[in-house]
């Protein structure tokens, strides 16, 4: 970064200072971000009266639900745009490219003259295929609205950044923004450094693990299914799951310890470096942030073929790729790492290899870099003719 670096003014929703949430998602992009640019981060989340309002509005006595249309509603999305609008006011003339992390809201929409580049991981369409697994908490009419807003404020971007293809093709299929304005650029790893990797011996106790507070959403039912299965034929093997209860019940939760979710990050890297591989059979992903955690704790991954998860995952390199919600298939895989000790030493190592080589930080904003730089080059271009 040099003097005459452009400078970003970068908007998402989150808290990176005081927000756990926040810091572990972005604080490693922001950090990377800042290393090549001059950046200003406004965090568009409600706060004060509107924040109180928003949440009176789309009140439930279900708290899951009650979070979801905390965050996707209509009124909240035109309520972020506009405080946006108005902080971006204050920049005229300082920033020379709006940088927006998620589609929650619509940077663009105070028509600036400020180029604006989104960068995503999800888009509602996506999420409402399968509204009952919680992503999707509006009616049928709001979310024709929703979907409205989502795609002007695609239309008004100079470029679509996704983490995955799957997400790619659904801003190109499903909003009708050309394929030249929509590249997927991957995602990084959460982590200030990767970790120092120690030597798995091969033992009778083998360890799964698996991290996703959304038990349903994440499969953990299908897991628990198939782990039972699992343990018929290794009795000694562990399952640890992070996640929320309560369990369904009538499962068979034998060799299985719930742990409730946590933002530790030190607990949570301890859970990787005492597991012998690492599981997501997700009903729906579109990437999958904890996969890149545990292949950089040079653990093998089983995740869900036809999603986010295949551009992560390289079967049979450094993974597993299963059907969806086929817990038999799942049950073949769980057996096939556990029972070989040499096999998940390779896979993991090639795991490690693959986060080092193209899943840092550094390595998304070097792919994003050059997007950034051409919008601004053709945001003056385009300035330069109406002068």
């Amino acid at each position: 970064m040099t003097d005459a670096s452009p400078r970003l003014f970068v908007t998402l929703i989150g808290d990176v200072d005081q927000e756990p949430f926040a810091r572990v998602k972005y604080g490693c992009l922001l950090e990377s971000l800042r290393r090549a640019f001059p950046i200003e981060i406004r965090d568009a989340t409600l706060r004060g009266l509107p924040r109180l309002f928003n949440a009176l509005q789309v009140f439930s006595p279900d708290r899951r639900l009650w979070k979801e249309r905390f965050y996707q509603n209509v009124p909240a999305f035109e309520l972020r745009s506009a405080s946006v609008a108005r902080a971006l006011r204050g920049q005229a003339g300082r920033v020379d490219l709006i940088f927006q992390i998620g589609v929650l809201y619509d940077a663009s929409r105070g028509n600036t003259g400020i180029p604006a580049v989104i960068y995503t991981d999800y888009t509602s369409v996506l999420s409402g295929r399968r509204p009952e697994l919680g992503r999707s908490p509006l009616t049928p009419e709001e979310r024709k609205r929703w979907i409205r807003l989502e795609q002007a404020a695609f239309q008004r971007a100079a470029h679509i950044c996704t983490r995955s293809e799957f997400v790619r093709a659904s801003v190109i299929a499903d909003y009708g923004i050309p394929p030249e304005r929509v590249t997927a650029v991957g995602g990084g790893v959460n982590m200030t450094s990767l970790p120092a990797l120690s030597s798995r011996a091969g033992t009778a106790s083998p360890t799964v693990l698996f991290i996703g507070k959304d038990f349903y959403r994440k499969g953990g039912d299908i897991l628990l299914r198939a782990f039972a299965n699992v343990q018929m034929q290794l009795p000694g093997a562990r399952l640890v799951m992070l996640t929320n209860g309560p369990l369904p019940a009538g499962l068979d939760l034998r060799g299985v310890e719930v742990i409730p979710p946590t933002w530790d990050r030190t607990f949570i890297h301890s859970l990787y470096q005492s597991a012998d591989c690492f599981v997501l059979p997700s009903r729906l992903e579109t990437w999958g942030d904890v996969l890149l955690e545990a292949m950089a704790f040079g653990l093998p991954c089983i995740g869900v073929s036809g999603e986010g998860m295949g551009e992560i995952i390289t079967d049979p390199q450094n993974g597993l790729l299963v059907p969806p919600e086929d817990a038999t298939a799942l049950a073949g895989a769980l057996v096939r790492l556990l029972s070989d000790a040499n096999l998940r030493a390779r896979m993991g190592g090639a795991a490690r290899q693959r986060i080092e080589s193209q899943f840092t930080w550094d390595h998304v904003v070097a792919r994003i870099y050059p997007i950034l730089m051409n919008a601004i080059q053709s945001s003056i271009v385009l300035k330069g003719r109406d002068a």
